[in-house]
């Protein structure tokens, strides 16, 4: 059996490849993706001009950074017990200035400050955290108005965003609290919940997680789908999110069906349930193909990032970074800083089987393995830049020649 480190790195790499597999074609539908690359889609990963690398979008930094935020909260003691969602939301006013460089009020200066904040962020060392990939609107906008820790809860929304800006950057949650599915479904929605209000997007966060948490610890995608399911049901306002695994399910055995006429119907919006069910589908219909399942959720009308992005990290948790295709990792940036955020998190993880060891050597990562910062200094006054403007010229990418390649039934 696979041991949980690898399922770790797995599905952090997983969904980093994911995330830049669909990056350039994010907002394009499967017509003009076809038109822009080759006649069946988005194939392979397009490379930066400029780096020689596969550059990942607001998926991956976010996601990292709720690792940081888990991090943080495990190795804080105390008697009282940690509240994860306030560590988490710490580290998303870091990722906040990363992107803007501003937070939403000077409450928020400590976090940067060596002496006020023990914590050490890696992340916050890293220059290509700094780089804008796009980053979703309603995350930006809603982490910036959060004043006094006024952050979004289940039990107190914000508002009824049901975008996919959430669901995008859970996954450590599933993995963190794999031991038990229903606090891993718990601490997905709560995460989620800091943004964005609306059931149908922490809700569907929560699912990922419960769905990750039972892959990890090596149920089949049928297993770990309906025990999510049950879980599911013990929440209100899930009949949206219930609607769309339902049809997932259906179509998984639906032999008649064709893959890319299933994700029509599950659905292609901006939407938290949609990017879930075409995730789900394209990983569970292809378990065995990293490549076809990855090509499957990125090549349609929808969010080609965010569903690349989970499907990549629903696969990398069931068959461990083994699976993912070495020539996709060799291509990708900050992999080194990837795959060591995943280590540390399962360094300060808890598995059923007890400890386990943690490779070394070959996954040893230090600061030299990628861009560092020697300092970070924001005593200045924090000024806002614009967030949406565009990407910096090294993130333009060069399309793939058109070659051929593994057919996939699209």
């Amino acid at each position: 059996m696979l041991d949980h480190t690898s399922r770790f790195i797995g599905a952090f790499t997983g969904l980093a490849v994911g995330d830049a597999f669909g990056y350039p074609c994010r907002e394009m539908t499967f017509e003009q993706i076809c038109a822009r690359f080759e006649k069946r889609g988005c194939l392979r990963l397009a490379i930066s001009g400029k780096t020689g690398t596969a550059l990942f979008a607001d998926t991956t930094q976010m996601s990292l950074f709720t690792t940081d935020g888990i991090l943080w909260a495990a190795l804080t003691q105390n008697d009282e017990g940690i509240n994860y969602s306030e560590y988490v939301f710490y580290a998303y006013q870091m990722w906040l200035y990363t992107q803007t460089r501003t937070v939403a009020g000077d409450e928020y200066t400590w976090l940067f400050d060596k002496n006020a904040n023990p914590y050490r962020s890696k992340l916050l060392k890293t220059k290509g955290m700094y780089r804008n990939r796009y980053p979703t609107s309603a995350n930006v906008d809603m982490l910036a108005r959060m004043r006094g820790q006024a952050y979004g809860k289940i039990n107190a929304p914000l508002n009824k965003l049901w975008d996919t800006g959430a669901i995008k950057r859970v996954l450590a949650a599933g993995l963190f609290f794999n031991y038990d599915t229903q606090l891993a479904f718990r601490a997905g929605a709560d995460f989620s919940a800091i943004t964005h209000g609306s059931p149908i997007s922490y809700l569907s966060s929560g699912f990922y997680c419960a769905v990750i948490a039972g892959l990890v610890n090596n149920k089949s995608f049928d297993e770990a789908i309906a025990a999510a399911v049950e879980i599911l049901q013990m929440y209100q306002g899930h009949e949206n999110v219930l609607h769309v695994i339902k049809q997932v399910q259906t179509y998984l055995d639906d032999k008649h069906m064709s893959p890319i006429a299933a994700i029509s119907h599950i659905g292609t919006d901006d939407h938290a349930a949609q990017a879930l069910g075409i995730a789900l589908f394209s990983a569970a219909l292809f378990e065995d193909s990293f490549e076809n399942a990855i090509r499957l959720s990125v090549n349609h009308d929808g969010r080609s990032d965010v569903c690349g992005a989970l499907c990549g990290g629903l696969l990398g948790a069931y068959h461990g970074r083994e699976f993912i295709p070495k020539k996709w990792l060799a291509k990708m940036s900050y992999i080194r800083l990837i795959e060591d955020i995943a280590i540390s998190l399962a360094e300060v993880s808890y598995f059923d089987e007890g400890e386990e060891d943690i490779p070394d050597g070959e996954f040893a990562v230090s600061d030299t393995d990628y861009d560092s910062i020697e300092s970070l200094d924001i005593t200045e006054e924090l000024k806002p830049i614009d967030p949406y403007a565009e990407a910096n010229a090294d993130d333009t990418v060069e399309l793939p020649e058109p070659q051929s390649l593994d057919s996939i039934k699209l």
